[in-house]
């Protein structure tokens, strides 16, 4: 329980440390758009963004959220009700150097969720494991998120940047599974400049381990079936399979980026690619091996501004390729017994080279005009084009999913009352461009209770709305003047096949 007493410790760290300025949600997003470095691995990019002390800002909220509905897929769960704190801070720190430091805890509740007892079920390691009785989950996170960058020393700049995240996901019905998370990824980078011009290059060491420590149970004679999945319909289920039962996750993942950067009068852009290559080992009792799982990552990003003053431009785009496999393994338990000892290990006897394969992509195309009237902005314009695809294939005997969408948005926000009321909306329509399902058998458990639902999910179109309203108000603490924000949004989805879903939420906190 204490854990959860963090957020309230840090909210009044940060209120008690605000400086005299005038930060609003006006002047805070303008500096958000104006960042070139921010979304890419290189933390060096940190000095280029901030030029100076006055770019020093900070904030600090709580968010309550409420969602439900039927547009969702089997096993994520429906009903969702949640807590967040976040805080984030741009600092400059001392003479040669420039800093940026996030803390981020989310808790909360799922409903209805079913045949997942693991954090990542979609388009991952296909070795999960899950129960097909709905129950409820409990959440907690824990992610903090660090950046130094130096000043320019000749032609360079250095950076680091440091992410760690702790998590936990708990079932509360029988069989009740614990799910531990441990993430963390270290990133030094580099930037070399040349009168307009800059090169960036970054490196990352990314660790992930996901550990479900075992299943209990309440019931003195449960009879439940535990599913074990090895990819698309196959799944393995038995009454009382969860006794004993436990499974490790442990990624190392290595990649970089390079970047290229100008800057010119009124124009500044930021080109990167990245590469990443993972390998993520999965271990049961007695380290059992059901195989592994290997990815590899490439992507492309564009970043552009063009500032004309009481107009500014932002011509973003990027795409994400990532193609991936599972080899699976069959094994024998060897039990060998020395007098009162015994030993038992997994021996494995064969192979099933990339039996399980995926190939996924994502596009995204964003344009904004931002309307800035003394270093705020008063209003915004934009369009949104996003792309999703992915193939899920399993080797021998064939079976395949694949599904693609495209997602186009229009959206805005205008400065109602200056310094006062905010207030912003979007909306959006999916397109379904494929949403194929070929089993070679359709009629087991898993296939039925899961892939077959989840087709009317994939194969939905949508329209979506987005409204949030801000209103601010400064408060003087302590001789200090900050401003305070509270803001109410929400969301309605509808699709073609009569699904839907509702958000809710209600944020407070401060711009320091």
């Amino acid at each position: 329980m204490k854990k959860r007493y963090i957020a309230l410790t840090i909210m009044t760290a940060c209120t008690g440390t605000l400086m005299a300025q005038e930060m609003t949600q006006e002047k805070y997003q303008l500096a958000d758009e104006r960042q070139l470095w921010g979304e890419s691995l290189n933390a060096a990019g940190l000095a280029h963004d901030m030029c100076d002390s006055a770019d020093n800002r900070g904030v600090a909220y709580f968010d309550l959220m409420h969602r439900s509905g039927d547009y969702r897929r089997v096993q994520e769960g429906g009903q969702l009700n949640q807590l967040r704190f976040f805080t984030e801070r741009y600092q400059k720190i001392g003479k040669y150097l420039y800093g940026y430091g996030s803390f981020d805890f989310d808790m909360g509740r799922t409903k209805d969720r079913a045949w997942s007892d693991v954090l990542r079920t979609y388009n991952s390691n296909p070795y999960i494991s899950g129960s097909s009785v709905t129950g409820k989950y409990d959440h907690q996170n824990f992610t903090l998120n660090a950046k130094l960058a130096s000043v320019r020393l000749g032609h360079f700049n250095y950076g680091v940047a440091f992410k760690y995240k702790v998590g936990d996901l708990s079932r509360l019905r029988d069989p009740r599974s614990r799910v531990r998370l441990a993430d963390y990824q270290l990133t030094p980078s580099a930037t070399y400049t040349m009168g307009s011009h800059t090169l960036g290059l970054s490196a990352y060491y990314h660790r992930y381990k996901e550990k479900l420590t075992g299943l209990t149970t309440v019931q003195t004679d449960p009879g439940l079936k535990y599913y074990i999945m090895t990819g698309m319909e196959h799944a393995t289920g038995s009454v009382g399979g969860y006794t004993a039962y436990w499974r490790e996750y442990v990624n190392h993942d290595f990649g970089g980026e390079l970047s290229y950067a100008y800057q010119g009068d009124g124009f500044r852009s930021l080109n990167s690619v990245s590469l990443g290559h993972g390998t993520e080992y999965v271990y049961g009792q007695y380290k059992y091996e059901p195989g592994t799982w290997y990815t590899y990552n490439y992507g492309f990003s564009t970043r552009n501004r063009i500032d004309k003053g009481n107009l500014l431009h932002s011509i973003d785009a990027s795409v994400n390729y990532q193609q991936a496999y599972a080899d699976e393994y069959k094994s024998q338990l060897i039990t060998e017994k020395d007098g009162p000892y015994t030993t038992q290990w997994w021996q494995r006897t064969m192979t099933f080279d990339k039996r399980y394969q995926l190939k996924k992509l994502d596009l995204n195309a964003h344009y904004r005009l931002s309307f800035v009237k003394e270093q705020a902005v008063k209003g915004f314009v934009g369009v949104k084009y996003d792309l999703h695809t992915a193939d899920n294939k399993y080797l021998l005997s064939t079976s395949q999913q694949k599904t693609a969408g495209s997602t186009f948005q229009a959206e805005g926000g205008y400065s109602v009352i200056e310094r006062y009321l905010w207030i912003e909306g979007a909306f959006d329509y999916h397109v379904s461009h494929k949403a194929d399902l070929d089993l070679h058998d359709a009629t087991t458990d898993y296939a039925q209770a899961v892939l077959q639902p989840d087709m009317e999910y994939y194969g939905a179109n949508y329209w979506q709305g987005h409204l949030a309203v801000t209103c601010q108000f400064p408060l003087t603490i302590k001789g200090f003047t900050s401003q305070w924000f509270v803001k109410l949004y929400g969301d309605y989805l509808k699709t073609n096949n009569s699904l839907k879903r509702q958000t809710a939420g209600l944020s407070f906190g401060v711009y320091y």
